[in-house]
């Protein structure tokens, strides 16, 4: 009985990094041999250069999952990214119900914005929802910075020690 292959996948964002070592002009054997792969996978990962080099590379993903509505999810994409352009907080039940609506818009009737189909369309699009604190987007920079300058000179007379955080305390 022979040796006993061993199968490696690669990720897409491995798969990203061999087209582009090929690329920049190392040798393709090379290539093969860091990444442990045989020619043959170096190849179909090159002939799939176009493709894979369009999509996201999320850290250990090894397929890229196909979505049932890609016109609904384009479409989603580009209102979340405007609205966390416009430091608009987003969470996952008011983007279930800006799906509904786009599948609405866009004909599409047999459509559910479940917990699955959020929890894989934020997988799908490395998307993590989390707590957008204080309101750190109202304020002008300028301001802050000639606000941090004032209180190193107010705070020169007072020990590191007698210095207290009071943000939050309801006094």
């Amino acid at each position: 009985m022979g040796p006993v292959k061993v199968y490696k996948c690669l990720s897409i964002a491995d798969k990203q990094k061999v087209i582009a070592a090929v690329k920049a002009g190392e040798k393709k054997k090379d290539v093969a041999l860091r990444f442990g792969i045989p020619a043959s996978t170096l190849s179909t990962i090159l002939k799939q250069k176009d493709h894979l080099t369009t999509l996201t590379p999320y850290s250990s993903q090894i397929r890229q999952k196909k979505c049932e509505y890609p016109d609904l999810e384009e479409c989603l994409m580009a209102w979340f990214t405007q609205s966390r352009q416009n430091d608009i907080p987003i969470s996952g039940p008011i983007l279930k119900e800006k799906s509904k609506l786009f599948a609405t818009n866009l004909g599409i009737t047999n459509f559910q914005a479940s917990e699955g189909w959020l929890e894989k369309f934020k997988k799908r699009h490395d998307l993590t929802f989390k707590k957008v604190c204080g309101e750190s987007a109202s304020v002008d920079p300028c301001i802050s910075q000639d606000w941090k300058n004032e209180l190193i000179n107010l705070l020169v007379d007072y020990d590191a020690r007698d210095i207290f955080n009071a943000d939050e305390t309801r006094l």
